[in-house]
């Protein structure tokens, strides 16, 4: 019993962490269309440092944002090196199928 619970336990966990998908990156740059507006992402620049923010504009050269403070915070696109979008719905589907994999799936 104890070592179903850690499983779960892992399991869990796992998803947790894993609650981001990759909307932008090196292989994938920034489209036009690959931000939606009022939605809210982590954007990592070239200088490596992370916003958490909810996308509020966009134009040729910048995306207006505004961060958990309420302060609105302008990155310009050519600094934008990776951009995560939060997606709980999928991650908790994730997890829930492997919990029943190990469930039903005699060992």
């Amino acid at each position: 019993m104890k070592k179903f619970f850690s499983v779960i336990v892992v399991l869990l966990l796992l998803s947790a962490s894993s609650c981001q998908t990759r909307v932008v990156s090196v292989q994938k740059p920034l489209q036009a269309n690959s931000l939606d507006l009022y939605q809210k992402y982590t954007i990592l620049t070239n200088d490596a440092k992370v916003y958490k923010v909810e996308v509020l504009k966009q134009t040729e050269t910048a995306i207006y944002t505004k961060n958990k403070k309420g302060e609105e915070v302008v990155i310009d696109k050519s600094n934008i090196r990776e951009v995560k979008k939060l997606d709980l719905l999928s991650s908790i589907a994730i997890g829930v199928a492997a919990i029943a994999a190990v469930i039903f799936v005699p060992i």
